[in-house]
């Protein structure tokens, strides 16, 4: 991956994953990073991810709470 080459709109994306994470951990009484491992491996980061969704568009809480349904923890 060429780290050097990114946008703007990757790096800002890779700041509110962090704050998604932490607001996952909070929900599930877990560490930030396990929260982070569990959200890039699931359906709702990748929809994050794929600009056509839209789901980047939403703030964090709204899709940590997306993560939580997918994942059945809400």
């Amino acid at each position: 991956m060429d780290y050097y080459n990114k946008t703007l709109k990757d790096i800002l994306r890779w700041g509110r994953i962090g704050a998604i994470a932490c607001i996952i951990a909070d929900h599930l009484s877990i560490t930030p990073l396990k929260a982070l491992k569990d959200f890039y491996r699931s359906k709702t980061c990748e929809r994050f991810h794929d600009r056509a969704t839209g789901l980047y568009l939403y703030g964090d809480h709204y899709i940590a709470e997306s993560y939580l349904m997918e994942k059945n923890m809400i």
